[in-house]
């Protein structure tokens, strides 16, 4: 198995249906992640939206890069916080909608805060962290999705 195979073989995601528009993602085969529609958009309400968990990942990964770029220079803040907020390209009335398969987020927004006390410097690095976190690169580039569907009897 090649090194970028072996890495990415760990961050696997199986995802299952459940009842109407609900399904279970299964992360690396250890963490489990319930995701559904949101009621005015025939769903149970049960679980954050596919486009909740894109903004939460990105969040994620901004948040962890702001302590990775502190840690690599020795240096600590007290806080950070990421809100995030999307834009669509189009209106929906959900999944039963057909102009819902036209349907892309056309802009994401991050809103970081981070409280400490920082120098210039630090502050420049964490911003440059912010714009270079591996989620948000991938959002900011082209990226190739390549789908396989099989039917099975």
């Amino acid at each position: 198995m090649s090194d970028q195979n072996a890495a990415s073989a760990n961050r696997d995601v199986v995802v299952r249906s459940l009842d109407n528009f609900a399904s279970v993602a299964t992360i690396g085969g250890e963490h489990s992640v319930v995701i559904d529609e949101p009621r005015e958009f025939a769903g149970d309400g049960a679980a954050p939206n596919p486009f909740g968990l894109i903004l939460s990942a990105l969040g994620g990964c901004i948040a962890g890069t702001l302590r990775g770029v502190a840690r690599q220079h020795d240096f600590d803040y007290a806080d950070a916080s990421v809100r995030l907020s999307l834009r669509v390209n189009r209106p929906t009335k959900g999944p039963l909608d057909p102009g819902e398969r036209e349907l892309r987020i056309s802009r994401v927004m991050a809103d970081v805060t981070i409280t400490g006390s920082l120098t210039e410097e630090q502050q420049g690095l964490l911003r440059h962290g912010v714009e270079t976190c591996p989620v948000g690169n991938t959002l900011r580039r082209s990226l190739n999705l390549v789908e396989t569907v099989t039917f099975k009897g």
